[in-house]
């Protein structure tokens, strides 16, 4: 067909025949201009094709003629219209069929000729009113009536020329009946109810229509000014691309197995280190054959920062191994409900006070509970017994605060093997493991050449099985909403039989990833047992500024902390400059050094300043001084 506005060809279009296939040809939104279309932006190139699934009628849009005035119309309007004669002439028989008849109206068109028709030795005068009844080749079937004549049939032949005008309509119609005409649009109509001018009415579509690499039905207005042409008949083959976040795809299992090919990798690949994630490329064809059903375990190495998610498909043996702790604060936050910890102190502890008990090495310790020693202070209540194990052996009750470290190992006798399954049906988690039997299914199992693995939380996320499509065996499951993309799906044949080797049963993560997983695991928002304020030594500088009286407690002379007695140097002043300053002893010093110069102590005095290192040090320096003034007089 010959191209066609947007707006004639949705016109004219039944409803019946949809769907059907245009071609962009050319307009306004030519060569990729973008547009809004129900909110979001649409682009038209010359040569894209639309699929068109179904229009809907949103208004009718009536003008007039004379007053060049437009208003909106609703679908209910209840005024009665009539034909109005085109007055401009056509100028052949076929120009006029073209434009005004439609085989499935129910009447006849009727028109008339300016000038008489001659035709099988027929003449058909001027003005005669003729009505087409059908097409019958390059000829149409035409009857006339006069009113002294019987009717007449006859046939013209589609290129007669001359002047042709359109006779109106006699009946009413009802807007709706109007609309079902299908005529040539817009349609120049008489309406009494809207007044005696001639109008013209132009219906607005809202038309629904897929397009390649459009995830949602396109919704386009009839109106927009662009040219088309029909192309379903030569275009039935075609497939139109739907694109789908593989996201999604765990909604749609009815649709599963199904081949299907990337339109945009992974925004990020920062999760697994593995060979099969930097191949998920653009253009590459996978095969997805349904969600997962193996659960996984988060497991970290003791020692360094590697981390691994294993699938429960993972076949290797592990056997128990005992958790290290070197805080209180660890035991602390290792306690689980319902469960006992039993601990072995493996390295002698004192405690900073003298209410905090020492531990020693041997020492066994059953962790019980938290408990609030007061409003800013938590202890960890545990039952203490000596390494000799006796019957009737006495426990003792600490209370330790959780910033006293030391050196802890749980204390277990397990050497029963277990499988993953049995490790979660059986071990409370987190739990320390060793692999002793590998997977015989991985030509390397990294797994077993580490000494300790933690194994942390089960990990419940969706997984899709899937394989590429030239490895059709070896599978690979896909976490979709840790690593979506964008795809489309194949009408290809898939892989009947599942794969046999499983890429993903040992899955390492990469570091922040690790983290990141942390807290979205149930639980991680459940605040840990709060660490108590780190302890400051003596000589401070939260004891220095208290010795200053700037806390607000009155400051103490230090009782614990005693100055190095100054170095003696050759001086001939009484004054002996100490190494250490501070306000106590600078008090002592002028206090002791007035008194010597006036008068002589006297014994109570003495006696009561013999108590501090400081009177009796000086007391040995002026004699020293008296001693040399008298063998070096000045």
């Amino acid at each position: 067909m010959e191209p066609l506005s947007f707006q004639e060809y949705i016109c004219s279009l039944n409803p019946a025949v949809l769907p059907r296939i245009l071609r962009i040809c050319s307009g306004v939104y030519f060569q990729g201009s973008v547009y809004e279309i129900s909110g979001s932006e649409c682009c038209l190139s010359t040569g894209d094709l639309l699929k068109i699934i179904a229009i809907k009628l949103q208004n009718v849009i009536c003008k007039d003629v004379e007053r060049e005035q437009t208003t909106e119309l609703p679908l209910t309007f209840r005024g009665l219209f009539q034909p109005c004669p085109d007055p401009q002439p056509y100028t052949s028989l076929e120009e006029l069929i073209q434009s005004k008849w439609r085989a499935q109206e129910a009447q006849p068109l009727c028109f008339f000729s300016d000038a008489d028709i001659a035709v099988d030795r027929q003449v058909i005068p001027k003005a005669q009113r003729i009505f087409l009844e059908a097409l019958q080749g390059k000829k149409a079937a035409v009857r006339t009536a006069g009113s002294h004549s019987k009717p007449c049939w006859l046939q013209l032949p589609l290129s007669l020329r001359g002047r042709f005008f359109e006779c109106g309509r006699q009946q009413d119609l009802t807007l709706q009946e109007v609309l079902g005409l299908q005529g040539g649009w817009p349609q120049r109509l008489l309406c009494p109810a809207l007044g005696s001018c001639p109008i013209l009415l132009s219906p607005v579509y809202e038309v629904q229509a897929i397009m390649h690499l459009r995830k949602d039905v396109v919704k386009i207005p009839s109106t927009l000014e662009v040219d088309v042409e029909d192309v379903t008949e030569e275009m039935q083959h075609i497939h139109f691309i739907k694109p789908l976040l593989l996201s999604e795809v765990l909604q749609m299992e009815e649709a599963l197995p199904v081949q299907a090919e990337i339109l945009e990798g992974p925004s990020s690949t920062a999760i697994f280190k593995n060979d099969w994630i930097p191949r998920l490329q653009k253009g590459q064809q996978i095969q997805i054959h349904g969600k997962g059903c193996a659960w996984r375990i988060l497991a970290s190495a003791r020692k360094g920062t590697r981390h691994f998610l294993l699938s429960s498909t993972y076949q290797g043996r592990f056997r128990r191994r005992p958790r290290e702790f070197t805080t209180v604060y660890e035991l602390a936050a290792s306690l689980q409900a319902g469960q006992h910890l039993r601990v072995v102190v493996t390295q002698d502890c004192e405690g900073h006070e003298e209410d905090v008990p020492s531990l020693s090495v041997g020492d066994r310790l059953e962790v019980r509970c938290l408990l609030q020693a007061s409003t800013s202070t938590t202890v960890l209540l545990c039952n203490r017994s000596s390494s000799e194990e006796e019957e009737d052996q006495e426990t003792e009750e600490l209370m330790l605060p959780l910033d006293l470290g030391g050196s802890f190992v749980e204390e277990t006798c397990d050497s029963k093997k277990y499988s993953l399954a049995e490790v979660l049906q059986q071990l409370p988690l987190p739990c320390d493991v060793k692999v002793v039997a590998k997977d015989p299914s991985l030509a390397r199992d990294i797994l077993s050449s580490f000494s300790v693995l933690r194994l942390e939380a089960c990990v419940t996320e969706p997984f899709l099985v899937s394989s590429f499509c030239e490895e059709p065996n070896e599978s690979f499951e896909i976490p979709p909403r840790w690593l979506d993309m964008s795809l489309f799906f194949l009408e290809k044949p898939v892989h009947p039989q599942a794969p046999s080797t499983d890429w993903s049963r040992v899955e390492e993560l990469k570091e922040p990833f690790y983290y990141h997983l942390l807290k979205q695991l149930p639980g991680s928002s459940a605040p840990p047992p709060p660490r108590p304020p780190k302890r400051k030594g003596a000589g401070g500088e939260a004891a220095v500024r208290t010795a200053k009286g700037t806390g607000p407690e009155k400051a103490k002379p230090p009782s614990l902390a005693v100055p190095k007695p100054p170095s003696f140097q050759k001086t001939s002043s009484p004054f002996i400059e100490r190494s250490t300053p501070n306000e106590y002893s600078t008090h002592l010093h002028l206090r002791r050094a007035s008194q010597s110069s006036k008068a002589p102590r006297d014994k109570g005095m003495e006696k009561s300043d013999s108590d501090h290192d400081y009177e009796t040090v000086d007391e040995d320096l002026q004699k020293t001084i008296r001693k040399m003034q008298t063998v070096f007089p000045f």
